[in-house]
């Protein structure tokens, strides 16, 4: 993977887990703005869902980084 393209997705897998832990901090805030929304279907279940990709794509970028370094 090119370094550009790894530094670009290092980014994409901060930005996931900072808005999972603003999401899991903040969600009581939230949901009293939007009272329409119930914190319990919509954003402690899309705070998990950014915290699970955002592991996710940093472990898969980790790995390749590790495999593109033990080929050269």
């Amino acid at each position: 993977m090119k370094t550009t393209l790894r530094l670009l997705l290092s980014i994409v897998a901060m930005v996931l887990i900072g808005n999972f832990i603003i999401l899991r901090l903040y969600g009581d805030t939230l949901q009293s703005s939007n009272l329409f929304i119930v914190r319990g279907t919509v954003f402690y279940p899309f705070a998990f869902l950014n915290g699970i990709l955002g592991v996710a794509l940093g472990a898969y970028i980790f790995l390749d980084w590790r495999k593109s370094r033990s080929e050269s």
